[in-house]
């Protein structure tokens, strides 16, 4: 398994996240922009990863443009 650097710091699956799950409450959004700094934080946030890794495989998968 590689490791995509570019994705590495985490901040492009969180925007997309806002965005695949439309209602975030005040807490979730701060979790997202600012990360987690307790370890329940972290706890959230692997939570909300697992979320937005079952929403982006419920999403149809892009046709090419011809």
């Amino acid at each position: 398994m590689s490791i995509n650097w570019k994705e590495a710091d985490g901040t492009l699956w969180r925007e997309e996240f806002k965005i695949l799950k439309g209602t975030l409450s005040i807490e979730e959004v701060r979790l997202l922009d600012e990360g987690a700094t307790t370890m329940k934080e972290a706890w959230l946030l692997g939570s909300l990863h697992s979320e937005y890794r079952r929403l982006k495989k419920n999403q149809p998968p892009e046709l090419p443009r011809l």
